[in-house]
């Protein structure tokens, strides 16, 4: 008896370890089965994704069946627009199923400062560096590369890390003398004029005429020259 005990012992033994480790695959294709199907349902087609997509690790204790088939996945439509979703990844050819948890990140290069700016700095390149943000973490209008803001200046103070948005920043501050350009044709005509607004680049401001002093709405170009229709 006691041999046939330590027989069975040393067997189970044996097939335990196997056991356990045929099934550790199985938990890495339910997770990349989520995060397949979470991707393919959020990318956007034609266009370079910024998706990352990780799937909370499934319990090493839980026992996931052999399956004939692919394990397959979905969820609830309304669940997609959230940061947390929750998958269900089943075995088409019998009843198994387990939930799970999804996180969701849609990544977006952000312009930040490298360093503390206080109000009227001149931006360089020094000043700046590019990150990766979740959308979800952003408020507000940002810029996605360091030259869009290269020579704007600081209207208020920004921390280190910071990232930069047009109400922080003016190309064209008021009180700034500016050049005023108006092409009509082949004729291209130029005065100088005083900002009466801050302006950003594509922003239309007040700028008043310094010969007519008439004021006139221009449309910020540079930082030293805004534009007008004729």
């Amino acid at each position: 008896m006691k041999q046939l005990s330590s027989f069975l012992f040393i067997f189970v033994a044996l097939i335990t370890p196997y056991s356990e480790a045929a099934s550790e695959p199985r938990h890495q294709q339910v997770t990349e089965t989520a995060e397949r199907w979470v991707f393919q349902q959020l990318r956007q087609p034609g266009t370079q994704s910024g998706l990352e997509v990780k799937a909370t690790p499934v319990d090493e204790r839980i026992q996931i069946p052999a399956c004939a088939k692919p394990f397959a996945a979905e969820a609830n439509n309304n669940s997609l627009s959230q940061s947390t979703i929750t998958v269900k990844v089943h075995c088409p050819v019998s009843d198994w199923f387990l939930y799970v948890m999804v996180r969701v990140k849609d990544l977006q290069s952000v312009v930040v400062t490298t360093a503390s700016l206080s109000p009227g700095t001149l931006l360089s390149l020094n000043h700046l560096k590019t990150i990766e943000v979740d959308k979800n973490q952003l408020r507000g209008t940002t810029y996605a590369e360091p030259q869009q803001v290269v020579g704007a200046r600081v209207k208020r103070r920004i921390r280190s890390g910071d990232a930069i948005t047009p109400r922080q920043l003016c190309f064209i501050c008021e009180g700034d003398k500016v050049t005023i350009l108006a092409k009509t044709g082949g004729l291209s005509i130029k005065t100088s004029g005083i900002a009466e607004q801050d302006g950003n680049i594509g922003d239309t401001i007040q700028v008043r005429n310094r010969r007519s002093e008439r004021m006139v709405n221009a449309r910020v170009i540079s930082s030293a020259a805004v534009q007008v229709g004729i």
